[in-house]
């Protein structure tokens, strides 16, 4: 079985105020970071989807064996991101991994085992576990990338995580850091 790696780097970081994928952490970018985790989680392909500052963004990414998608229409949301990963992948691999570069302490050992959870269910859905709910990143089995691809606006694939309540889960209580604001990311730095 085959499984592929989207990272999804396209969003404004309004609420931030600077591109949140160039914030230093543990001696590199946010997004460099989750490319490192993807690589090391040994996926066929990773996949970077860019949009607002993707010039700039795509300068800043270090490993060039991934493949970067341009998002045009990142101002949507979130979906349309998701959408053109998908798009891109579904003809390609088998399972798709998902996952955000706001999340700073994803790392491969947490995407390992989302990958042998899998392996060990064959759940169509396997998801982290954080505050109480299920979410990214999360691995989606092929009967899923229809409804991934149905997406729209500012939604992520949470509801769809939700929607199947068979699906695994491996706890990773520090999901529930993401960087959203300056406050968070002082907060991670501190």
């Amino acid at each position: 079985m085959k499984y592929s790696t989207i990272i999804l780097a396209a969003g404004t970081s309004s609420r931030l105020g600077t591109p949140k994928q160039l914030l230093q952490f543990n001696g590199d970018s946010l997004l460099n970071n989750a490319i490192k985790a993807a690589k090391q989680a040994n996926a066929a392909e990773t996949v970077v989807v860019l949009g607002a500052a993707a010039e700039v963004l795509k300068d800043e990414i270090k490993d060039k064996d991934v493949t970067v998608l341009l998002n045009t229409q990142f101002t949507e949301g979130m979906a349309s991101s998701i959408r053109c990963g998908v798009q891109y992948l579904e003809d390609k691999t088998d399972h798709i991994l998902l996952m955000v570069c706001d999340q700073p302490h994803v790392n491969a050992a947490h995407l390992s085992a989302l990958l042998k959870k899998h392996q060990a269910t064959g759940a169509k859905i396997t998801a982290s576990f954080y505050a109480d709910r299920k979410g990214v990143p999360a691995l989606f089995d092929k009967t899923i990338f229809r409804e991934l691809l149905a997406l729209r606006g500012d939604t992520g694939a949470k509801h769809i995580i939700e929607k199947y309540a068979d699906a695994a889960v491996v706890p990773f209580p520090q999901g529930v850091v993401d960087i959203d604001t300056e406050e968070a990311y002082r907060g991670l730095t501190d």
